[in-house]
């Protein structure tokens, strides 16, 4: 059937990504006919990547999961059978019933994390648990560490929104490839640079990102060293801006006492750089004004990644730059007690830490499991721990997800779920000041159903009574913009356009013990965090440092339908190669206490000696059984009990 209207609808990328690209998607016959950027929204322009321009294969996809199933072979073996939702919703709501019967509701945990942003389909499900009293992991695994950081100096996270540093003469691009990782903000940074920016790239490996600047080749980890060294020579050399200083800071009359041992022999030492290249940073760092400082997540994903981004965000203050960096922009003040139910919780939250999870499992604490918008089977550390914990008999895992999954393959009962056209939402973004709503566009294929519709559907079968389960998601997502007082405009006026811009908080204002910008932190030293920055060297006596980013076709482990495209390889400098003996294009197995991987080596320049690159989050079912998280390390960092990925050292042979 070729006839009938075209519908247009609102949407919103929902993925674990900077841009969150409002998009206006046109529907004919109850299928989606194409999507396109929604160039009225400011951020978003005309500008899709790749992923976003074709998404009906991933829709439509045959591997799509369309109904229920029950496991009836052995864990890991991926052997199922076809059930009802009735059955499935029966089982599930009997076994809660058990296991916190038997062992406490504590024991059943609540597995989720950022596999759509959409502020009703991620946290509405929390109602759920919070009513059952269950446990939850805590979102660690990412960029806490750094949010330690800047909320240790400045009380916040917000720093420079697109717009502005677009408009800078000078923009640092720090341990970030928005080349691959925000498909707008390398073009900001072109368009600065077209208009005379000059654009420094602090990273070990050449990026695509560090083609368009001055390079950088910095030795992993040896960030905090590199920034504390400049400050020793902005202090030194009287290149503070004592006024700003004076008026915004505290602690910087301390701050010599830690950075006068970082003169720039022992700086060029520790971080690879020459001297020249250090002083003309410096030297431009003072002379161009506005300028930016872009602190990337995955530098933060060190032993020693908070300290690395507290150092770093320091540098703008000294020379009165008010908070002259971009990490995280988390605009908005919505009620999240309201929209995660906190109120119909009657026992003490019980919260494991999604990093070293392996370990959680390993001591039997965890009975019955709910895994959504997450695929841990492939995006832990420590795989080999992990998925020993899955597979134990002793705990009832439940999967909602739409692709049969490493982690679904490991389930008990395997739910359908939704793509973001099936559902109601509305997002906010990490990087521009904008909310954008994304509207139901199709109805959902097979018998999906939304993470929503699905723990509502649950709380029926347990014949649960408080009202906050059952709220639909508009009635949701209207309440939080109607309590907001950062979002401009109504909630009606969101389906006029499909965003409505957030208001920016006072930069001037910094929600700090002493409410000013902490050099010195009095807080932090007591919580054992050091009460000024600090350079923590990470070393191993094994010879490579493993660096693990995610490949531009994925976001972490979603649109797996790229693979064809995407084969697992470990890149290795030709010096390290030859000196190993290793061709290019053989195969490799690297190791080290955690396991052993074997993979395809490519020769590559760009990486430097003593690291190695490949990408992190491959399904290990669709590359030969194991990805690189069977080597990374479970190390949680103080900062944020965050992880330190790129702390992971391995032999090669």
């Amino acid at each position: 059937m070729t006839g009938g209207a075209l519908l247009y609808v609102f949407s919103t990328c929902p993925r674990d990504c900077y841009d969150t690209c409002s998009m206006v998607t046109r529907v004919r016959n109850d299928r989606l006919h194409a999507s396109e950027p929604n160039s009225k929204q400011p951020f978003t322009g005309d500008l899709l990547c790749p992923k976003g321009r074709n998404l009906t294969p991933y829709v439509y996809s045959k591997q799509r999961l369309l109904y229920p199933m029950r496991r009836t072979g052995k864990k890991g073996s991926g052997e199922f059978e076809k059930i009802t939702w009735n059955d499935a919703l029966k089982e599930i709501a009997q076994k809660v019933r058990e296991v916190s019967d038997r062992h406490g509701p504590e024991s059943i945990l609540q597995f989720d994390y950022a596999g759509t942003m959409g502020l009703v389909q991620r946290y509405f499900p929390s109602r759920f648990f919070n009513a059952i009293g269950a446990s939850r992991v805590s979102h660690t695994i990412c960029s806490s560490a750094g949010d330690k950081a800047l909320r240790i100096v400045y009380g916040s996270t917000l720093g420079m929104l697109p717009d502005e540093i677009e408009k800078c003469r000078l923009i640092v691009v720090w341990g970030m490839n928005p080349a691959w990782s925000s498909p707008h903000g390398i073009e900001i940074l072109k368009r600065a640079a077209k208009r005379g920016a000059k654009i420094y790239v602090v990273d070990p490996v050449r990026t695509a990102t560090a083609e368009i600047g001055v390079h950088l080749p910095i030795k992993p980890a040896t960030d905090a060293a590199l920034a504390l060294g400049i400050m020793n020579h902005l202090i030194q050399n009287k290149l503070c801006n004592e006024l700003f200083l004076d008026h915004a800071t505290t602690g910087f009359d301390r701050l010599a006492g830690v950075t006068s041992k970082y003169d720039m022999t022992t700086i060029s030492k520790t971080t690879g750089l020459t001297t020249r290249q250090i002083e003309d940073f410096i030297g431009d760092y003072v002379s161009l004004r506005p300028n930016c400082i872009m602190i990337g997540y995955g530098m933060q994903r060190q032993r020693n990644g908070g300290e690395m981004v507290r150092a770093i965000s320091i540098l703008p203050a000294l020379i009165g730059e008010n908070r002259g960096f971009f990490y995280s922009t988390d605009l908005g003040d919505f009620d999240m007690d309201y929209l995660e139910g906190s109120a119909i919780r009657s026992r003490k939250l019980t919260t494991y830490n999604m990093v070293d999870i392996g370990r959680t499992l390993q001591a039997g604490k965890i009975k019955m499991m709910f895994a959504y918008n997450c695929n841990p089977l492939a995006t832990l550390p420590n795989q080999g721990l992990v998925r020993k914990g899955f597979a134990s008999e002793d705990m009832f895992t439940v999967v909602h997800d739409l692709f049969q999954t490493d982690t679904a393959d490991y389930a008990d009962i395997v739910l359908p779920a939704t793509s973001f056209f099936e559902h109601y939402d509305i997002h906010t973004s990490y990087f521009h000041n904008y909310l954008s709503v994304n509207e139901k566009a199709i109805e959902p294929v097979g018998e999906a159903r939304s993470n929503s519709d699905t723990f509502r559907a649950l709380a029926t079968a347990m014949r649960l009574t408080q009202k906050e389960l059952f709220e639909d998601d508009m009635k949701v997502a209207k309440t939080l913009v109607s309590k907001s007082k950062s979002v401009e405009g109504r909630f009606e006026d969101i389906t006029k356009k499909g965003f409505l811009k957030l208001k920016v908080p006072d930069r001037r204002v910094y929600p700090t013990p002493t409410k000013k910008i902490e050099i010195y932190s009095a807080a932090s030293e007591a919580e054992g965090l050091g009460g000024l920055p600090a350079h923590v060297p990470v070393s191993s006596n094994l010879p490579y440092m493993l660096l693990t980013p995610v490949h531009k076709f994925l976001v972490r482990s979603q649109y797996h339908l790229r693979w064809h495209d995407i084969q697992p390889v470990v890149y290795v400098n030709p010096e390290d190669a030859k000196a190993e003996g290793v061709d290019d294009g053989s195969s490799v197995t690297l190791s080290n206490e955690l396991g052993e991987w074997t993979v395809k080596c490519e020769l590559s320049d760009a990486v430097p000696r003593g690291v190695l690159m490949t990408y992190s989050v491959l399904w290990p079912k669709l590359s030969g059984g194991k990805n690189a998280n069977f080597l990374t390390t479970d190390f949680v960092q103080r900062y944020g009990q965050n992880s330190g990925f790129n702390s992971t050292f391995v032999r090669m042979m």
